[in-house]
């Protein structure tokens, strides 16, 4: 498959999620692209089946912020037409799920379809996506989505408790590498 990523590139837990499962995703075939305004820090190495687009935000005097939700939308249109996306896996709902939903639309006009998974990390639902500012467009955004992933039950179940969610979410739990990181004797760490 050839799979657009979007994720924070930062060491946050989403971004470390997303990029080492498009890691995964490319070292058994798939062609894995990440959209974001910068090269994710887990994303260390490129190989033929990673590739990494650019979110290019331009600063302009109007905007005392740059609307990056718009940029991001418009990003992902491009990458999907381009290089002939099959799916978006967007992580953490804000702003990428409300942002996949509009390239969503874009492309539905010009005859493109692509489905949407969204996974819910955490603070994208138990902190920012409570605030009543953002609620509206989080509750959305999740059931417009073609797929919901959710990375603990807990996390399903305060999001099914909060936001009005009409579709089902299927818990897949954040991943541990055991051939990378496993017990080992070391006593020095005590």
């Amino acid at each position: 498959m050839k799979i657009g990523i979007v994720c924070y590139p930062t060491f946050g837990g989403s971004g470390v999620v997303a990029t080492e499962l498009g890691k995964g995703l490319a070292k058994i075939g798939h062609e894995v692209h990440f959209i974001t305004y910068k090269q994710p820090s887990r994303l260390d190495f490129f190989s033929e089946n990673l590739y990494y687009h650019e979110v290019d935000i331009k600063s302009y005097p109007l905007f005392e912020h740059a609307p990056y939700e718009l940029a991001l939308a418009s990003k992902m249109v491009s990458v999907v037409k381009y290089e002939k996306l099959d799916l978006l896996h967007v992580h953490y709902a804000i702003p990428h799920a409300s942002a996949a939903y509009m390239a969503k639309q874009i492309l539905k006009t010009q005859g493109i379809q692509i489905p949407v998974v969204t996974t819910l990390h955490g603070t994208d639902i138990t902190l920012v996506g409570k605030d009543p500012s953002y609620e509206p467009v989080v509750t959305f955004s999740i059931n417009q989505s073609d797929g919901v992933t959710a990375v603990s039950e807990d996390l399903k179940k305060e999001t099914y408790a909060f936001f009005d969610i009409k579709r089902a979410i299927e818990v897949i739990p954040n991943f541990i590498d055991l051939d990378r990181f496993k017990r080992q004797k070391k006593e020095h760490f005590k």
